[in-house]
């Protein structure tokens, strides 16, 4: 699994080095303009359109002005669904994302938050820094001089006027303006369910109404792949699944949500283990006994079991391939031996022969008897050396 996601990374980030001829994609934003009262948010996407070729991944650089907007959120989402850069504020948006087997014609890559802040004219521009990969060579395919931003009108708040009942009528001064909410929603009750080999979903619950987000990836801190949903609600249900994803495998997430004002609640890091495939060790001598009571360990993962009545141990949710099967047999040396655990195979089975405790103690005691004769036929050969090398003296001294 770890070489599919090299693969990938890779992938996704080579396209800011190649070079390509053809120009043929372009980004624009939807809506590319819109009226948006002050202190109002509205959402806008963030498209490319292949112009014909297939994309997997897209950098969207834009900028925009401070005095009358602020970036509340930007996501990846659709066929882009793979975050491999999120960043916004200062007057700068830079959004990275990718997609596993590509896309073509006019498709969504992420969506953007803009809330107006003072009235005028905004304009949020594509700049240097964007691309777009071509997936059959990971080539720049952008034609950023052709992409086009957006154009936003920032209004100020409407007054709110009544004509009370009477003769006259007479103006009502505006409602005081709401203080703005910067409460974050708090997130709990996270819970992992309905968990497959390729598959899990994930529930949790907020103080106030907020969209769903689930970041998650194979290291804590390294959340490389997204899913979620844009509404707004309470209760939040978000379902994980990909061709990344293979059974057995750890994985570590975190749970977000961001209320309407952009105020964002994340959970700590949690992690749960894919469905996998279960394997049997039975051990046994070499006259078929069972040996019980041994401990068994299951390398690279690692796992540790010990064997019943019937010299079985039994290990659950494991990866596909090679193993190292570790039998920490009592009073003598450890049993090591590989397995590989195929694919698609619920339950696999794997035998480890242990010597006999009386053919061991048969070889230790020819090996003991080798080891003596050995020594006394050394001892021998050394006597009768001394014995010559006497002989020879006594026979060279003058009568």
């Amino acid at each position: 699994m770890f070489n599919k996601i090299l693969i990938f990374i890779l992938s996704l980030c080579g396209f800011f080095f190649a070079t390509g001829n053809a120009k043929a994609s372009t980004l624009y934003l939807s809506p590319g303009s819109a009226n948006i009262p002050a202190g109002q948010t509205v959402t806008v996407s963030v498209v490319v359109n292949t112009g014909g070729e297939s994309i997997n991944g897209v950098s969207a650089y834009l900028s925009y002005p401070t005095d009358k907007l602020e970036v509340t959120y930007a996501s990846c989402g659709g066929s882009f669904g793979i975050a491999a850069e999120r960043s916004y504020g200062g007057g700068s948006i830079r959004i990275s994302c990718g997609s596993i087997s590509g896309a073509s014609g006019s498709v969504n890559v992420a969506t953007i938050g803009l809330r107006g802040k003072a009235q005028g004219t905004a304009t949020v521009s594509f700049v240097g820094g964007s691309a777009a990969a071509r997936t059959s060579d990971s080539a720049d395919s952008l034609n950023l001089g052709g992409s086009r931003g957006g154009t936003f009108t920032i209004g100020g708040a409407k007054p709110i006027t009544a004509i009370p009942t009477g003769t006259s009528s007479q103006k009502v001064s505006p409602s005081p303006a709401l203080p703005k909410d910067t409460t974050k929603p708090i997130v709990s009750k996270v819970v992992v369910s309905l968990v497959s080999t390729d598959s899990a979903t994930i529930t949790w619950q907020t103080d106030e109404k907020a969209d769903s987000t689930i970041e998650y990836g194979i290291e804590k801190n390294r959340y490389f792949l997204v899913a979620g949903s844009k509404d707004l609600t309470t209760t939040h249900s978000v379902k994980i699944k990909g061709p990344l994803l293979t059974p057995g495998s750890l994985l570590h997430f975190y749970a977000k949500s961001k209320d309407e004002s952009g105020n964002e609640g994340i959970s700590n890091d949690s992690m749960f283990r894919l469905k996998g495939y279960n394997v049997r060790v039975r051990v046994a001598d070499t006259n078929g006994n069972p040996i019980k009571d041994t401990e068994v360990l299951l390398y690279t993962m690692p796992l540790r079991s010990t064997t019943d009545l019937n010299g079985e141990a039994v290990f659950i949710d494991v990866t596909s391939g090679k193993h190292l099967i570790v039998v920490k047999v009592k009073n003598t040396f450890d049993k090591t031996q590989e397995i590989n655990v195929a694919d698609n195979i619920p339950l696999q089975n794997f035998t480890v022969a242990i010597e006999s405790s009386s053919n061991a103690s048969l070889a230790l005691s020819i090996g003991l008897l080798v080891t003596i004769l050995a020594m006394v036929g050394a001892l021998l050969v050394y006597w009768n050396m001394r014995r010559e090398a006497g002989e020879k003296t006594s026979g060279n001294q003058p009568s």
